[in-house]
């Protein structure tokens, strides 16, 4: 077929919109590595996995269970290695990721017989969103789990009604380094088995096979490594785990089903199905905390789904399959969440969301193969890349309030600086390399205190989340083995908590501002416990303002003067 001179213009105007869309993408992303907020996760993941690599801290340890999968720490450790291990550098990794996935993606879509144009509106719709410029941005698992996951869908597209051994062997090797990235990867490799059915043909059985075997393998090897903690954790999946722990066939049988999360307590029960759909597809969760963020991703899968009524479609069947797959990718974690985080299907659909790019890209290179007339389909493309464009801007503005991000539109200050800022001001009271006790909630204290050359308890990072309470009417022996349970693990109780003010730490820093903590928290500035603590056994000796800081930031340093049970009981 002859190749006309305005269809060898719009290429070239693709080309050069194509490299304008990731110069922006670039520049953004390198303006949130400095600037965007933080939370308490991607502390975990910044600290804790500096603290892996040089061998301070054991994972899966009493000290630190962890309570995620190792892989995405034994990825950004050597990176910090090599690069720096603040929080600027940390992020650099991710970016770099981000730029290997684009790349992903618009090779995939190449194979697919995509044009440029195609491709320009997948890439706006996976990564110039302002959830994925926070979350691909900052030192997370979501840019590596979209990556292998890319990876996987790139050897099923090699399967064609067979499979080579070098296929399947990467392929389960892919699909194991998900897994052991987050544990909800679970549905894409489920997603992913069942498209092997068909797209490898009488080979099936020998990729379950070979998959089977490196996972166990892999398994394996890592459980006699860090033992039952990693056994425990590594299969942890909601009520099912629970109930092997009761009869015997996993460790640690009472720790959860003894106890409670009191930061879950907020959680509505609901009566009946109807019910619960109706609050999951509402609108405070539907609309502010899926549609507000994944407007864009939503409206692509839409377009797609729109597409595959056109007979004459090319790459129908793929298209279909991507849109289901998002579907029900998106509705696996929405549904699964509830138990524990109705709002987290918020960050959770960014590990998926690149399916809905796939999708849309492809019913848009479908529809400008079909038109007849060239020059509308070259019409239909730009439009519909100028849509995005304005979808995303809009999304980015229409957040706010609760659910808004502590992006770079949010935050007036640079975290970087703020962190160095705070660490140089901390910088000397304790010696270098001691574990400082930790009464706070924001992450920018872990952060700077790391940056002075100390380090906090691993359960400080996510304070919240890692205590427990114990159920009432407990016999004696069952609090003791319960609480045992639950130190062993890294989580913590009221008794814990104790024990800490009667003998842990020489130092104690303590959060003045922000001073919002929830009630039930005995481990905050003004509770009983840690107040009684401070005037009986510490005495301040450091009180540091940071008003520049956004929020505000004011903490005090005390150090220990006595020890024992005057400490809790005095």
């Amino acid at each position: 077929m002859m190749t006309t001179d305005g269809e060898k213009r719009f290429r070239a105007a693709g080309m050069i919109a194509l490299a304008g869309v990731v110069l922006l993408w670039l520049a953004v992303s390198a303006i949130a590595v400095f600037r965007e907020g933080t939370w308490g996760d991607e502390v975990a993941y910044i600290l804790k996995s500096w603290w892996y690599i040089t061998g301070t801290v054991r994972p899966y340890s009493a000290a630190d269970a962890t309570w995620y999968q190792p892989l995405i720490y034994y990825v950004i450790g050597p990176w910090q290695w090599l690069f720096g291990h603040d929080v600027v550098a940390s992020r650099s990794l991710t970016v770099v990721i981000t730029a290997v996935n684009i790349g992903l993606l618009a090779s995939l879509l190449r194979r697919l017989n995509c044009g440029v144009w195609p491709i320009i509106l997948a890439i706006i719709v996976f990564a110039l969103t302002e959830d994925s410029i926070f979350y691909f941005s900052s030192a997370t698992p979501y840019a590596l789990a979209v990556c292998l996951q890319l990876i996987a869908l790139h050897l099923m597209l090699t399967m064609r009604r067979n499979a080579d051994y070098a296929v399947i062997v990467a392929f389960g090797v892919v699909l194991t380094m998900l897994y052991f990235v987050r544990i909800n990867m679970v549905s894409f490799i489920a997603l992913s088995l069942a498209i092997v059915c068909i797209r490898a043909g009488r080979d099936r059985w020998r990729v379950y096979a070979i998959t089977a075997a490196i996972f166990v393998l892999t398994w394996s090897i890592l459980a006699a490594i860090w033992g039952s903690r990693f056994v425990y954790i590594s299969l942890w999946f909601p009520f099912v785990t629970d109930w092997l722990s009761r009869v015997g066939i996993m460790p640690f049988p009472h720790a959860l089903s003894l106890s409670h999360q009191l930061v879950t307590t907020g959680i509505p029960v609901h009566s009946s199905l109807a019910d619960l759909l109706g609050y999951m597809f509402g609108w405070d969760i539907g609309v502010s905390w899926i549609v507000a963020h994944h407007g864009l991703p939503i409206a692509a899968a839409i377009f797609a789904s729109v597409a595959l009524a056109i007979p004459a479609m090319p790459n129908r069947g793929w298209i279909a399959v991507l849109v289901a797959a998002y579907a029900f990718l998106l509705l696996f974690h929405h549904f699964g969440a509830q138990s524990y985080c109705p709002i987290c299907i918020q960050a959770y659909a960014n590990y998926f969301n690149y399916l809905a790019a796939l999708a849309g890209a492809l019913a848009l290179n479908g529809l400008s193969e079909v038109v007849r007339r060239k020059q509308i389909g070259r019409a239909v493309s730009i439009g519909v890349i100028v849509v995005s464009l304005v979808l995303a801007s809009l999304q980015s503005w229409s957040l706010s309030g609760s659910n808004r991000l502590p992006s770079i539109r949010n935050q007036e200050t640079s975290l970087s600086a703020e962190v160095r800022q705070a660490g140089d001001a901390l910088k000397g009271f304790a010696p270098a390399d001691s574990l400082v006790g930790l009464v706070s909630m924001d992450p920018r204290i872990p952060l700077a205190l790391s940056d002075a050359g100390m380090r906090v308890p691993p359960v400080a990072l996510t304070l919240t989340s890692f205590y427990r309470k114990l159920n009432d009417n407990l016999t004696a022996e069952q609090r003791t083995v319960t609480t045992a349970e639950l130190e062993d693990l890294s989580g913590w109780t009221d008794s814990t908590a104790e024990g800490w003010m009667r003998n842990e730490y020489e130092f104690l820093v303590v959060q003045r501002r922000p001073d919002r903590f929830p009630a039930w928290l005995i481990w905050a500035p003004d509770a009983p416990l840690v107040q009684r603590g401070l005037a009986q056994c510490f005495e301040k000796i450091e009180t540091r303002s940071f008003d520049q800081m956004v929020p505000p930031l004011a903490i005090e340093v005390y150090r220990r003067t006595k020890r024992g049970e005057a400490c809790v009981r005095g």
